[in-house]
């Protein structure tokens, strides 16, 4: 390797533009520091022929600047551990969730199981919770999102029957305005994936069995009557049933709901039965599936006027499965599911981090020298979209060069640079050509990758790991320059089990 000079750096990559202090991909200045350029400059052999193209914009909205289009979800009994008290902040997980929103505020979505499972006391009601708010919990909250200058989408408790279940959430949403405040709340979600609650919990019969969608959509009418004007989402579902009945849910639902809300996950963990491999990541279900799924519940959204944020998604369901859900497979799958997910319409996505399972992803650790975090590979997988994807990019249109476990997307970010990621799954290198419209000189190239498919460990972001103590990108970022041919096309050669993310000025 050789030791790039910062001026040579500038001079090559004229017109970049930082997104984000994590960036995969950084603009460099005189006051930056050394880049490390990883081999000779690529230079592209006139013979090379563009398989990839990058056209112009998609038909689908830029990411927007209001909301982060990419967080994290987790439980009401994880985020104390992970934000830490008011005086003493996690400061790098802090770092972690802001690495995800470049540009915007970042949108957490507090609740889950959680939001049916936890409670503030109320007097005269029996308590069998697993998990009891207070004014301590409340207080860890409304710091961590200060800090952040964001907001969340909060759970609250619909899972006890119409006989008690408007005092719970009257008392809950009071008590969360009081103690996180209401500037700091972006939504309440009422309940959590009802379509599978037991029918006596909605309907206060004894008859076992599921609830039926207009018992659900009369109890959440009669509990948002009774919190007055508050931001409501739901339904939060993530069957098949009533996804694929979603517009009947939500004309039974209150005009007033601000957010329709979903859930996905492509694969199934829920039953000894359950046989799931690498490859399984990687199936046209996974990926084009599930996006192709939620495009429809995004538009049943878009006729009642409304917009849709996936506000719980993993891989894998029921707590995720180890060796999977903690590989870099899952990384790479994570990846190209977002842009396939905002090409079918989103507002939003948050991954699910649940202290205790597969899907945790995120650790947060407090000692005598202070807090450390460490990150699952799927974490980078989030870190890499991200950098690529700063608030206001536009999604480009771009055409495939039809090879099998071969994945690409394109975008334009605000500085006018575009850049396109290109993802192989394969057990071989492969080089293909790659042009996009309106871009010219000599271009940036850096890698996400880890071992193997299977590493649970030692991925990187552009040869760069995340540093425990600052939640940020540690040492210097290495970027391989590659020169165009006469005719526009730039030579990528993505190593197997890898991304490679080329970055093109405008």
């Amino acid at each position: 390797m050789r030791r790039a000079s910062v001026a040579a750096i500038v001079a090559a990559l004229a017109g970049a533009c930082a997104v984000g202090a994590a960036a995969a991909i950084p603009a460099v200045s005189a006051a930056a520091h050394t880049t490390t350029v990883s081999g000779p400059i690529v230079r592209t052999p006139g013979s090379e022929v563009a398989t990839v193209r990058a056209g112009g914009p998609a038909a689908v909205a830029a990411t927007s600047t209001s909301h982060g289009f990419l967080g994290i979800a987790t439980s009401l009994s994880t985020i104390p551990g992970l934000a830490g008290p008011p005086g003493d902040l996690d400061t790098p997980f802090l770092n972690l969730l802001r690495n995800l929103s470049p540009g915007a505020p970042v949108l957490l979505r507090l609740g889950g199981n959680s939001g049916d499972n936890s409670w503030w006391p109320i007097s005269g009601i029996r308590e069998r919770y697993l998990y009891t708010l207070s004014s301590q919990w409340g207080a860890r909250v409304h710091a961590l999102l200060a800090a952040l200058g964001g907001k969340a989408i909060i759970g609250v408790n619909l899972k006890e029957g119409p006989r008690i279940d408007s005092r719970i959430a009257t008392a809950e949403v009071h008590d969360f305005n009081r103690y996180i405040g209401a500037n700091l709340i972006d939504a309440f979600e009422l309940g959590n994936e009802p379509e599978f609650y037991p029918l006596s919990v909605v309907t206060g019969s004894r008859v076992p069995g599921p609830v039926t969608i207009a018992a659900y959509t009369k109890e959440f009418s009669h509990i948002a009557s009774e919190l007055g004007g508050v931001p409501l989402a739901g339904p939060s579902s993530v069957g098949p049933v009533w996804l694929s009945e979603l517009g009947t849910v939500l004309s039974e639902l209150p005009s007033r709901l601000k957010l329709v809300t979903v859930h996905a996950y492509p694969l199934m963990n829920c039953s000894r039965l359950a046989h799931l491999s690498m490859s399984d990541f990687f199936t046209g279900a996974s990926i084009q599936g599930l996006a192709d799924a939620i495009h429809g519940e995004v538009a049943a959204a878009a006729a009642h006027g409304k917009g849709l944020r996936v506000d719980e998604i993993n891989g894998i369901t029921c707590g995720g499965k180890a060796g999977l859900s903690n590989s870099f497979g899952e990384a790479l799958w994570a990846l190209n599911v977002l842009p396939a997910l905002w090409q079918a319409g989103v507002e939003g996505v948050n991954f699910q981090a649940i202290y205790g399972d597969y899907n945790q992803m995120i650790h947060a650790d407090r000692s005598r020298s202070g807090w450390r975090v460490t990150v699952e590979p799927e974490y980078y997988g989030l870190l890499a979209f991200a950098s690529v994807t700063p608030a206001g990019s536009r999604m480009l249109t771009v055409s495939t060069p039809g090879l099998a476990g071969f994945y690409q997307f394109a975008v334009r970010a605000p500085d006018r640079s575009e850049r396109v990621v290109l993802t192989n799954v394969g057990a071989v290198a492969r080089t293909v050509g790659v042009s996009a419209a309106g871009t010219h000189g000599t271009g940036s190239l850096s890698f996400l990758s880890a071992k193997s498919l299977g590493a649970t460990s030692g991925a990187t972001l552009a040869g760069q790991s995340l540093s425990p103590r600052t939640g940020r990108l540690a040492g210097s970022p290495r970027l391989t320059l590659v020169k165009p041919n006469s005719s526009g096309v730039y030579a990528v050669r993505v190593p197997a089990g890898a991304a490679a993310i080329l970055k093109l000025s405008g």
